[in-house]
């Protein structure tokens, strides 16, 4: 089993009534992205105009070369509040998640997950999400 050639990692919550500030007073953290619903953003490759249909906070871990989720997931982690109650808050009121995208450098690469990494999730009520892309093989 091989190791994966990279990662991009970005940790999520999204609800309807999220209100980007007070996320972010919650989490004693600044977004790198965040919009409440309706709010309208510009593409940033294609100028196209969108209007969010719900509300999103994200915080995204730098890119990994080769693969290392774990630590992006740490590094993020790092950066947020560790107050049970706002992470209750969070989880009773909004869906959060760990976008991960890995990008496979053969075709039979792996991941793992240790259980104190997993725990952290559980315990804030965040789910892990894999996007695995397959190496291109001519």
């Amino acid at each position: 089993m091989g190791t994966a050639d990279h990662s991009i990692v970005s940790f999520r919550i999204f609800g309807d009534d999220l209100v980007p500030s007070e996320v972010t007073s919650l989490l004693a953290c600044e977004p790198t992205k965040a919009f409440a619903k309706g709010d309208v953003r510009i593409g940033s490759t294609t100028g196209n105009r969108y209007v969010e249909r719900t509300g999103r906070w994200s915080l995204t871990a730098e890119d990994r070369y080769p693969e290392d989720i774990p630590a992006q997931i740490s590094e993020v982690l790092s950066k947020l509040s560790e107050d049970p109650a706002a992470w209750a808050l969070l989880r009773s009121r909004f869906t959060m998640d760990f976008f991960c995208g890995v990008f496979m450098g053969t075709s039979n690469d792996g991941l793992e997950f240790s259980p104190e990494l997993l725990e952290k999730l559980s315990s804030r009520g965040i789910s892990l999400n894999l996007d695995i892309y397959d190496a291109c093989e001519d």
